[in-house]
């Protein structure tokens, strides 16, 4: 197999929307807890938090599989 930007582009673009997700989930959380007590974990951020985990998980293994058929 061959390296493609095209590839590489997508996981990127798929990285930063669960980061964006995380984000989101972090501002929920501060404003309705303030910085001491926000918790993105449970509450009305929680959505927000499991789905940004979710999906760095499926980008995370699917980099991963795309390194070894790279390699391989």
């Amino acid at each position: 197999m061959e390296f493609s930007w095209w590839t590489w582009s997508g996981l990127m673009v798929l990285l930063l929307a669960a980061v964006g997700l995380f984000l989101r989930s972090a501002v929920i959380a501060v404003r309705r807890d303030g910085f001491g007590r926000g918790r993105v974990h449970r509450g009305s951020a929680a959505p927000w938090f499991w789905s940004s985990i979710g999906l760095s998980a499926v980008v995370g293994v699917l980099l991963v599989a795309w390194v070894v058929l790279l390699d391989g």
